[in-house]
């Protein structure tokens, strides 16, 4: 069997019971006439259950693209809801596209809250579309680590490669 190539890649899982998500770099690229004419910095949210499908409609995962000042902000969301004394939330700007087999509108969002509930407390990170969420609960330190995270890939995939128009 031949060695098996690995490739190494930044990446932060965090995990509840039930649910996680992924932050890693991403890439978007633009075409023009079936051509690569760019490709630029993105931030990848992958937000997914641990329990497998139960009806085939189920939705298990959630996928959100940031820009990197996006990701800078909801680092900076991150801090200031970690750092408040009361249960509070934040979101993003939703995103929207339109489902070209549906011809619908599809919206997207992104929290982070501090929650209180039946005596405890704690912290999440949630993506929402429709009527479909997927909350990934976790501890303070990895809350902020999250943030911490987010600040450094976001200044980290702030590139661009174009083709080099010459005259």
């Amino acid at each position: 069997m031949p060695p098996v190539e690995l490739k190494r890649y930044r990446c932060y899982e965090l995990f509840s019971q039930t649910t996680g998500v992924e932050i890693r770099a991403a890439v978007k690229i633009t075409e023009e006439y079936g051509h690569v004419t760019e490709r630029c910095g993105r931030i990848h949210l992958r937000f997914f259950k641990l329990a497998p499908k139960i009806k085939p409609d189920d939705v298990t995962q959630i996928r959100f693209i940031c820009e990197p000042d996006e990701a800078f902000g909801l680092s900076l969301m991150i801090g200031e809801v970690a750092g408040s004394p009361i249960p509070c939330k934040e979101k993003l700007s939703p995103h929207k596209f339109t489902n070209v087999e549906q011809g619908a509108e599809i919206v997207t969002t992104v929290s982070v809250e501090k929650w209180e509930r039946g005596g405890k407390s704690g912290y999440a990170l949630t993506a929402g579309r429709g009527k479909d969420f997927i909350s990934v609960p976790v501890p303070q330190a990895k809350f902020l680590f999250a943030g911490e995270f987010l600040r450094s890939i976001s200044t980290e995939q702030c590139w661009v490669e174009r083709v080099d128009k010459k005259s």
